[in-house]
């Protein structure tokens, strides 16, 4: 009989029965992140040196000896094309078989079994699974990368140790019913929720600066919008300041706030419950539609925010930032935390939002008439004062604009937004965020030089030593050439573009076909080699030695959807079709001038790779050592 509910190893979910994703299920739509939090969970777990870690429940409706997922399939397909990966890139192979269908999906169920066995999938029939599958293993890479573990006891750990809870739903529930209210439930409070209710509690009947507390929390928590536009402002010049004015000051330019619980309006007339307070926004009746703020997002969640202004406060080394949004109640510990802390802490929350929102780069998600979709940009907000209609009887009118460059300098602003964009694009995982905490208790600790026109030169200098630090860790062999394939991040190709595009004044006499002033980083993961290692027409072997085929002048940085596409063609046939696809200025900087190499010589060899990697290490050194 088989057992209503149990705990199974991810050993046991992928090597017993049979699971199918039945046709309402949505496709596979977990993205590189997800599967990489995932792993990052493992990971902390291993090196934590639980007995178990838990992953979740698994859903199921059983019929005749097949499992069907109710709830559960994003994660568990993500284990098998984990399994997958681990299997054919890491030779770590516990996978006996393909336990997971897809009955009413033919190719999904072609493209699982082919992943198991190899075997070539041509580009017409890639899908959600083969991409998940390379994130998967560009997602193994780094995690064992960054975190220099040894590889084995993690993958043994992963298929014994990590542990989903299966449970069988009864043959005569209604599963109509089932659904219906599986879908309509509340969601369960998040940490960040449970730790405002926390800090609540400690105001007792202090309903005043409970309120007040709950306003600033709330205006930080709208995360992807500026903080100050959350806070009232005047309309007409002739009026007296509002709450943002004396928040934040002129132009909103004010960073050192004190007693700002003195500048937040009280809304006695609004009688509410502490559980109003906690379910519902305290400003969203006071704050009309900003114009400007854009629809963007941010480089990190709010809970790691969080951990971030936590650890400034706490005046933390970069070593001792712990960013684990599970343990951000432990390391809040608000039981041991008074009324006074509260306030001040909320305050502190504030100023390093304010901080934030202006001074660290956002992307945007959309068109618009001041920048691009996927742009990245450094901008806040300033005042713009106009008469309505040209009638100058008529009081000038106030607004606040988030369109403005936060440094006047532009091509400081832009290379500001180029290294700050370098270490968004490569460590993407919010655990990963060390770099914005370096970044943030740098400006921070100058705070009182914020507005002052130097300190531009000044943000730009701590960033580039920043970016060649990162680099030194990372990127070199003990003689100081660059690694290879294998044991080359991420980090190094996106730190080679800067480096070439500082040098564009230079690069661009000879390589006439770039345009290197229109560069900007994007979320490129897949590293790849130019050159083939198994060229079309010769599976299993390569028709260049390993020394030039792995080295870093043969190799390049690209997303994933264009990885698929590239496959095992030659370079010739890779250029020939960037060049009808039209994607060739979207590349990387490096890939760019190879490209441009192999199209004027007609050919890649081991010349042309010897000589790119030659032309960088030379930039990079000068760098590096300037």
């Amino acid at each position: 009989m088989v057992e209503t509910h149990i705990s199974l190893s991810v050993n046991r979910l992928l090597n017993e029965d049979t699971y199918a994703i039945p046709l309402y299920q949505r496709n596979f739509a977990w993205t590189y992140d997800e599967i990489e939090q995932l792993l990052n969970d493992v990971a902390d777990a291993f090196q934590e040196k639980r007995d178990n870690y838990y992953i979740g429940t698994l859903v199921v409706n059983e019929e005749n000896g097949l499992f069907k997922i109710i709830d559960g399939q994003q994660r568990t397909t993500a284990l098998n094309l984990i399994a997958l990966a681990l299997k054919h890139e890491f030779s770590f192979d516990r996978l006996k078989a393909v336990n997971l269908t897809f009955p009413a999906r033919r190719k999904s169920n072609e493209n699982i079994q082919k992943l198991f066995t190899k075997e070539k999938i041509s580009e017409d029939d890639e899908n959600e699974l083969t991409r998940g599958y390379r994130h998967a293993k560009d997602a193994l890479k780094k995690v064992i990368e960054e975190r220099q573990l040894d590889p084995q006891p993690l993958f043994h750990y992963l298929f014994d140790n990590v542990i989903i809870f299966r449970s069988i739903l009864p043959k005569d529930l209604d599963l109509n019913l089932y659904f219906e209210r599986f879908n309509s439930r509340g969601e369960q409070l998040e940490a960040h929720e449970i730790l405002k209710a926390q800090m609540i509690a400690k105001f007792g009947e202090d309903q005043e600066t409970a309120q007040k507390f709950a306003r600033i929390w709330d205006a930080c928590a709208e995360f992807d919008k500026p903080v100050a536009s959350q806070f009232k402002m005047r309309r007409k010049r002739a009026d007296n300041f509002q709450e943002r004015e004396r928040i934040f000051g002129w132009h909103f330019s004010n960073y050192s706030f004190h007693n700002i619980y003195d500048d937040i309006d009280f809304y006695q007339n609004e009688r509410r419950k502490l559980s109003d307070i906690l379910g519902k926004k305290v400003n969203e009746k006071i704050i009309e539609e900003e114009k400007d703020c854009g629809d963007y997002t941010q480089v990190i969640d709010f809970p790691t925010f969080l951990l971030h202004v936590l650890a400034i406060w706490e005046g933390k080394d970069t070593s001792e930032v712990q960013l684990d949004d599970k343990k951000l109640l432990a390391l809040f510990d608000i039981k041991n935390k008074n009324k006074t802390w509260i306030i001040e802490f909320s305050e502190f929350l504030l100023k390093i939002k304010h901080i934030f929102d202006n001074y660290i780069v956002r992307n945007s998600n959309i068109d618009s008439s001041s920048r691009n979709k996927d742009e990245w940009f450094l901008q806040k907000g300033t005042y713009y004062e106009y008469q309505p209609n040209g009638k100058a009887k008529e009081h000038y009118i106030v607004e606040e604009h988030f369109t403005n460059n936060t440094f006047s300098d532009s091509e400081i602003n832009k290379t500001i937004i180029l290294l700050q964009s370098m270490f968004a694009v490569t460590f993407t995982a919010n655990r990963d965020s060390r770099w914005l905490y370096e970044i943030l208790q740098f400006l921070y600790k100058h705070i009182e030089e914020l507005n002052q026109a130097e300190f531009a030169s000044q943000f730009k200098d701590f960033l580039e030593k920043m970016a060649v630090r990162y680099a030194e860790e990372r990127m070199f062999t003990e003689d100081k050439s660059i690694k290879k394939y294998g044991a080359i991040p991420v980090y190094a190709f996106n730190f080679v573009d800067y480096v070439l595009w500082k040098n564009r004044a230079e690069l661009e006499k000879e390589y006439k076909d770039i345009n290197f002033d229109h560069f900007k980083f994007a979320y490129r993961r897949s590293i790849e080699h130019w050159y083939p290692q198994n060229p079309n027409g010769h599976d299993g072997e390569s028709q260049l030695p390993a020394e030039f085929l792995h080295s870093f002048g043969n190799l390049c940085i690209i997303t994933d959807s264009q990885n698929s596409r590239f496959g095992n063609s030659y370079p010739e046939a890779k250029l020939e079709q960037w060049e009808r696809e039209g994607i060739f200025y979207r590349q990387s900087l490096k890939l760019q001038m190879m490209a441009e190499i192999t199209s004027k010589k007609n050919r890649w060899d081991i010349g042309e790779i010897q000589f790119m990697e030659k032309e960088v290490e030379r930039y990079v050194h000068d760098f590096c050592d300037s």
